[in-house]
């Protein structure tokens, strides 16, 4: 008989929920019971199937590691796969208390090396000081001040070419900004607001805002989304994929592509970073076509669906590496695409 457990997942208020929870059931080696946890009750998939929803606070509040705990105690737990990644750092911190309690939480364990990781401008400078992947880092620049933003922007070419100005720390696209030379009826028109000028930009931000984000050249080209299953900087599993349209920051059309240099790149950022379970990097492609980092998600990325379309329930690996120390499946079915489409639910 199939070995039973109990798997809490994160963020499932999100698009992806569903889909995780798809995916964790579809799962033949064990048979999982799913339970899902969000910030709050408004759109969750368990309104629809009838299952429980644990509310737990944001992973940055005070209180969430203890009311994330009690959950996983009162519902006898035994892995916490946490998809958002304010919830990462926190976790990797107090993985410990869980394990006491006999609850894995598949998260990287060391939390200064996860707190470089999770902040896009950090892992740039880390990236920076390696010779080996100096191609894969875009020219960007640290903002303090003013200055240093009109200056970078100067450095950079603008306003003769685009460039984007951006949070250290979101997901999904939060608070990007593409700067360029927008008409104000096309920018009226524009779905999210389309380009903004350095001067519109300037108007907006404050001073004392800008160490939170930093500017770099606007990559053109081709998107990439990088799927890994790995165990203390050790890859086991890597599955890039060609993010073919995007929409709202989110992958509709994947092509799963085995791409030699990013798998190379990848591998070294794992071990670079010592990471641990399901992890996401992401890449775009500058002007020449040379794929350059975005960011690490260090968390369960929102496409995992992809991956089993190539044969890979990335779910299901990490679950054998947990409860047997290594993996089952590593055949990946090459250039398979995948789409997105909204599916209903019904109550």
């Amino acid at each position: 008989m199939n070995k039973q457990i109990k798997v809490l997942l994160t963020a499932t208020g999100g698009l992806a929920g569903y889909s995780h929870y798809r995916l964790l059931k579809s799962i033949q080696t064990f048979q999982v019971e799913v339970v899902a946890a969000d910030i709050n009750s408004i759109f969750n998939y368990t309104s629809f199937t009838g299952e429980p929803l644990e509310l737990i606070p944001k992973g940055e509040e005070d209180e969430f590691i203890n009311a994330l705990l009690k959950i996983c105690i009162n519902k006898e737990v035994n892995v916490v796969f946490p998809c958002s990644s304010n919830e990462l750092v926190p976790l990797a911190k107090n993985r410990d208390r869980f394990k006491r309690h006999g609850v894995v939480v598949a998260v990287s364990h060391d939390p200064v090396e996860l707190a470089i990781a999770c902040d896009k401008l950090s892992a740039l400078d880390r990236l920076a000081q390696q010779s080996t992947l100096a191609n894969f880092v875009p020219r960007y620049y640290r903002l303090c001040n003013k200055a240093d933003l009109f200056h970078a922007a100067n450095e950079l070419g603008y306003p003769h070419d685009k460039l984007v100005f951006k949070p250290r720390f979101a997901q999904g696209g939060r608070g990007m900004v593409l700067l360029g030379h927008p008409k104000k009826d096309e920018w009226l028109r524009s779905k999210n607001g389309g380009e903004m000028s350095l001067e519109w930009l300037d108007s907006l931000v404050e001073e004392d805002e800008l160490a939170d984000f930093f500017i770099m050249e606007y990559l053109p080209g081709v998107e990439y989304s990088v799927d890994v299953l790995c165990y203390e900087g050790k890859p086991e599993i890597i599955i890039p994929r060609e993010r073919k349209m995007v929409v709202d920051g989110k992958a509709v059309v994947s092509r799963l592509l085995r791409h030699e240099g990013l798998i190379t790149c990848v591998k070294e950022l794992i071990q670079m970073f010592n990471l641990s379970y399901i992890v996401n990097i992401q890449f775009k492609e500058d002007r020449y076509g040379q794929p350059k980092l975005l960011e690490i998600n260090a968390r369960v990325p929102g496409t995992l669906a992809a991956d089993l379309a190539g044969g890979i329930n990335m779910f299901e690996e990490a679950l054998n590496l947990i409860y047997f120390g290594r993996i089952k499946n590593r055949e990946v079915c090459w250039e398979t695409e995948c789409g997105r489409f909204f599916q209903e639910l019904y109550r």
